[in-house]
C-alpha cells in the first residue's frame, strides 16, 4: 500500500490503486496519517524501513493509534518516501511470501528504492505547481496549448479522433459586480471541480482564461463530446454554491461549445477558433446548454 501526501489537508492519505494484497474494509480504505504523526516525525529524524517487531520495541510510538490501525490493517513493515529531509509518502508492507523475516539488507535496499522513489515523488510535485492553476486545480493555458498541439499532431499521425470542449460561467460578470470578487473565486472553484470529476484520466482539463475553462478529449467522437458536455453542463447546474458573503444559494449555469479535429487543421487555432465559435453560439442562443459547431 501506499500513502501519499495531501499537503493542502495536512496528511496522508491511502491511494485506492496501491491496495493490493490487503483485504480492506470500507473505513481502513479512506485511512489517514496526519502530518504531524509521531510516526511520521520518526521517519523525518530516522528515514529508513522499519518493521512492526521494531516499532513494538520502542516506547515512543507502540502504542500510537497510527501503529495500532496498521498492524489491524496487516502491515509488517513500514517504508519511508523522503525528499530534502521530509517525508512525502509511506509505502505499507505485508508478510514476505515465504513467510520469513526482513532481513537488514533487504530493509537497506527497500529504504534506498525509497529513497529513490521520494525524488521522483518531489519532481513530479515540483511539475504539477509549475503547470496546475492553484485556484481551480485546473491545468494552465500554456500546458493546455502544448498537450493540444500534441494531441492533434497524434490525430494527424494515427488516424484517431480529437475533441475539445469550452465552458463558460454564464452571466459570470454579475456574480463579480453583484457578490464581489470573492464569490467570483468560489463559483470558478466549484465549476472547476465538475469539469474535473467529469474528466477521464487521458483527458485534460484546463483553465483557458477567466472563466473559459475546456476538456480536450482524445479518442473522442463528437457525439461522445456531447454527452460529455452535457454531463458538466447538468452537474453545474444542479450543483449548491454558497454565497461565501452570507451563505446564501448562488444560481450558476454553464454553456459549452464542442468541436472535434479536421485533418485540415493548421494548429491549435483552428480547432479551438470552432469550439469558441460553438460556445458563443449556445451563449447567444440562451444560455445553459451544450452546442457542437457545425459549418
Amino acid at each position: 500500500m501506499y500513502l501519499e501526501p495531501e499537503i493542502d489537508l495536512g496528511l496522508f492519505k491511502l491511494e485506492p490503486q496501491s491496495i493490493k494484497g490487503f483485504e480492506l474494509s470500507v473505513e481502513e480504505q479512506n485511512y489517514e496519517i496526519k502530518i504531524d504523526s509521531p510516526l511520521i516525525h520518526y521517519f523525518e529524524e530516522k528515514p529508513k524501513a522499519v518493521t512492526m517487531d521494531q516499532i513494538l520495541l520502542m516506547d515512543s510510538l507502540k502504542s500510537i493509534p497510527d501503529i495500532t490501525y496498521l498492524r489491524k490493517m496487516g502491515a509488517e513493515i513500514l517504508v519511508p518516501l523522503n525528499a530534502k529531509g521530509k517525508v512525502n509518502g509511506l509505502l505499507v508492507l505485508g508478510d514476505k511470501m515465504t513467510s520469513e523475516e526482513f532481513l537488514e539488507d533487504e530493509k537497506e535496499f527497500m529504504t534506498t528504492l525509497a529513497n529513490l522513489a521520494g525524488i521522483a515523488v518531489d519532481n513530479a510535485r515540483l511539475y504539477e505547481l509549475a503547470t496546475v492553476d492553484m485556484m481551480t486545480g485546473l491545468k494552465i493555458h500554456h500546458y493546455f496549448q502544448t498537450k493540444l498541439k500534441e494531441e492533434m499532431d497524434r490525430c494527424r499521425k494515427k488516424g484517431t479522433k480529437l475533441c475539445l470542449l469550452f465552458t463558460d460561467v454564464d452571466h459570470f460578470k454579475r456574480f463579480n459586480d453583484t457578490y464581489g470578487h470573492q464569490a467570483g473565486d468560489v463559483v470558478l472553484i466549484e465549476v472547476a471541480k465538475q469539469v474535473i470529476n467529469a474528466a477521464q484520466r487521458h483527458h485534460i482539463p484546463a483553465r483557458y482564461g477567466g472563466e473559459e475553462f475546456c476538456l480536450v478529449m482524445p479518442g473522442a467522437t463528437e457525439e461522445e463530446a456531447m454527452v460529455k458536455g452535457e454531463e458538466i453542463r447538468k452537474a453545474v447546474e444542479s450543483m449548491v454554491v454558497k454565497n461565501p458573503n452570507d451563505g446564501t444559494d448562488l444560481k450558476v449555469t454553464l454553456s459549452v461549445g464542442v468541436s472535434s479535429f479536421r485533418t485540415t487543421d493548421r494548429n491549435n487555432k483552428d480547432l479551438i477558433e470552432r469550439a469558441d465559435k460553438a460556445l458563443y453560439q449556445a451563449k447567444h442562443s440562451g444560455r445553459n446548454r451544450t452546442i457542437c459547431y457545425k459549418d
